[in-house]
């Protein structure tokens, strides 16, 4: 009877019922505290934090977010400067900072950005479903995810998903230049000079959508950039090169970015009044 008193006194101090693998991510870590976030569209996001403290670590939980995370939970790196603390994840083979919560003057504002990293939601902290938390089920539900297929699926490298977002963000780039303009500009990605290792190195999408943006701020200064985009422009591609460059080939702009650097707002602007 002592024995079984005993084991069970371990048990509950370590703060869930059963075993860790070996191999998990979090072998060595046990649940400690929680704090649950959310907002008037039900979203929500929970935070477990994990012991021992040097390892900062965390789970982090999605639930109603309207993303591809919903039901997820992802073990996070956690580190803080200047009043925030940001929760780094993997996703997708790449390392994401979908969560951070920042310290605005006594209160705690957790902004939340989907994969694609288009948008920002923020929540609060909800005492009524942090009282209610409890830590060990996140723990046992991060548990049951590592041995699930298509969860381990879902965190290695992913080419063709990151192309697309990547498409998806120059598509929404490409309308609004179009919408500005007047024009039917196409726009193209080179892929074949694009490595894994850059698609997962930097956010493609962001970098290709510079060109567009300056042609956009061009037409809303004049009808004359409207036209000259109209008459002189046909179609917009996007390329990894040894260096950043913009160049204009008979109606086509090759807009060529590396791994460290973009041509910068002000020169693309002086290269299309320039040459349009």
């Amino acid at each position: 009877m002592r024995v079984l008193l005993a084991v069970g006194v371990v048990a509950l101090s370590l703060g869930c019922s059963r075993g860790v693998r070996p191999d998990s991510a979090v072998a060595g870590t046990k649940p400690v505290s929680g704090k649950v976030y959310s907002n008037e569209a039900g979203e929500r996001v929970t935070l477990i934090g994990l012991e021992p403290g040097d390892s900062h670590k965390a789970l982090v939980a999605f639930d109603n977010t309207k993303s591809e995370l919903d039901g997820q939970v992802l073990v996070a790196s956690v580190n803080s400067e200047r009043g925030k603390t940001h929760y780094w994840t993997q996703w997708r083979g790449r390392s994401q900072r979908f969560v951070s919560v920042e310290n605005r003057g006594g209160y705690e504002d957790l902004i939340f950005s989907d994969v694609n990293h288009t948008g920002y939601t923020h929540l609060k902290p909800d005492t009524g479903k942090t009282g209610a938390l409890k830590v060990e089920k996140i723990f046992e539900r991060y548990q049951d995810l590592e041995g699930d297929k298509k969860y381990q699926s879902m965190l290695v490298f992913d080419r063709k998903f990151w192309a697309n977002q990547a498409e998806v963000q120059l598509a929404e780039a490409l309308a609004e230049t179009n919408k500005a303009c007047g024009s039917k500009l196409t726009s193209t990605v080179a892929w074949d000079s694009i490595t894994d290792a850059q698609i997962n190195d930097i956010s493609f999408g962001s970098y290709c959508v510079g060109a567009l943006e300056s042609l956009q701020k061009l037409c809303a200064r004049s009808d004359e950039a409207k036209r000259a985009v109209q008459e002189k422009l046909q179609t917009v591609e996007c390329r990894m090169d040894a260096q950043q460059a913009l160049k204009l080939e008979a109606r086509k702009v090759i807009w060529s970015v590396t791994e460290r650097d973009v041509v910068q707002p002000d020169a693309a602007t002086t290269f299309f009044t320039d040459n349009l």
